[in-house]
């Protein structure tokens, strides 16, 4: 399709460009550049967003509440399985305060030197790959969600060859350019903007036919409303484009060019690509935060000395 091309892709002959790597070279096939830009995008490019705490990637997974069950898994998405935070949601829809525990803090609720001081204690703490909810009694009161937000992870890359971009959508129909020739049925699928910030419009969809000959997919999971001819589909956990901010693209390009540098043993190029780097990230950096220039952020005691009391309980009259 006309446009900017932000896939793989393009960012291969980008790295080509900065190390003037010849199309006839042996030595990097186009799917081990492909993987040199998943490992920096995993081990830096992830890292140095996160860091800036600018909610680029934060997302909402609402799970509803089962009766007696106090173990929830945390979604398997988050960066380093981690919650960005937890909040329960009552019947109306509103969300309630919802305090991480210490796991010591719950080992008794009845203290001999105090006996009513944690009477009301109740939140979750993490065990493993879960949360548990404490008390049990939560899951009795006027809630029936528990909402995680989490910051998902940008999918490992792909080749536009092995993903597929929409060109036309028919209810949960879709033609595409070209149905790779490994797709199947028992697979699932994610789908994303093909537009900045590239961000998920679905994940783990299932599939219900392909059709080969007329590259149709019809989906058997409901699709969101906001597909747009454009966007990518690709199989669960691969992308074709990097789900990072845009201007961060020649940054991960500077990167992977300096690996393929430091393989052919270029000592000089090599050395001169590690400034470069070193330059591109501070301006990236410089650029990422503060993301909103022009609002001031509230600072709220969530918790602290001067807090209504949410964290015990039977604050703005939310007792349990």
């Amino acid at each position: 399709m006309p446009g900017v091309d932000y896939t793989t892709t393009a960012l291969i002959a980008n790295v080509k460009r900065r190390i003037t790597l010849p199309d006839a070279q042996n030595l990097y096939r186009p799917e081990d550049l492909i993987d040199f830009m998943g490992d920096e995008l995993s081990s830096t490019l992830i890292p140095l967003v996160h860091s800036t705490q600018q909610e680029y990637w934060v997302m909402k997974i609402d799970v509803p509440l089962v009766q007696n069950q106090t173990n929830y898994t945390i979604p398997i998405r988050g960066i380093t399985n981690g919650l960005r935070l937890v909040t329960l949601m009552d019947n109306n829809g509103n969300e309630i305060d919802y305090p991480l525990l210490r796991p010591e803090n719950t080992a008794s609720s009845y203290n001999w030197l105090s006996p009513y001081s944690t009477s009301t204690l109740y939140g979750f703490y993490m065990e493993g790959d879960h949360i548990v909810m404490f008390p049990n009694s939560v899951v009795t009161n006027p809630v029936n969600t528990v909402r995680f937000r989490i910051e998902r992870q940008p999918s490992q890359l792909c080749s536009t060859d092995e993903a597929a971009q929409i060109t036309n959508i028919a209810g949960q129909s879709i033609t595409v350019s070209a149905i790779p020739t490994d797709w199947t049925t028992a697979l699932l699928y994610d789908i994303m903007n093909g537009q900045p910030q590239f961000q998920p419009k679905i994940d783990d969809a299932a599939v219900s036919n392909l059709n080969f000959s007329t590259n149709v997919i019809t989906f058997s999971t409901t699709l969101p409303s906001n597909l747009a001819i454009g966007d990518w589909i690709s199989i669960q956990n691969t992308a074709p484009i990097p789900q990072i901010p845009y201007q961060a693209f020649p940054y991960l390009a500077q990167c992977v060019a300096n690996l393929a540098m430091a393989g052919m043993a270029d000592t000089g190029p090599y050395d001169e690509g590690v400034k470069k780097a070193a330059m591109m990230k501070e301006d990236l950096l410089k650029l990422m935060q503060p993301r909103d220039m022009g609002n001031v952020q509230t600072v709220v005691n969530r918790g602290g000395l001067f807090d209504n009391g949410q964290f015990w309980g039977w604050g703005s009259g939310n007792y349990w």
